[in-house]
């Protein structure tokens, strides 16, 4: 495998994580233990990540679309 699709799937697992914590909070799962390990109230978490989120699509968009090195 070549580095860029480690980095991919690497990149990609991150966006999935995040994502499933994000929706099992707007589902309205106990996310109390998140915040308290945080020091971060619910709209702060959300909003980080949601920021999270979209830097991880800007950076799998990067390294997917990237030259290949030579």
């Amino acid at each position: 495998m070549t580095s860029k699709v480690l980095v991919v799937r690497l990149l990609d697992w991150i966006f999935i994580g995040v994502t499933m914590l994000l929706i099992m909070g707007v589902a309205g799962l106990p996310m109390e233990w998140m915040l308290d390990l945080f020091d971060m109230s619910s709209a702060a978490f959300k909003a980080f990540g949601v920021i999270v989120l979209f830097a991880s699509m800007l950076l799998i968009h990067a390294v997917a679309t990237s030259d290949p090195a030579p």
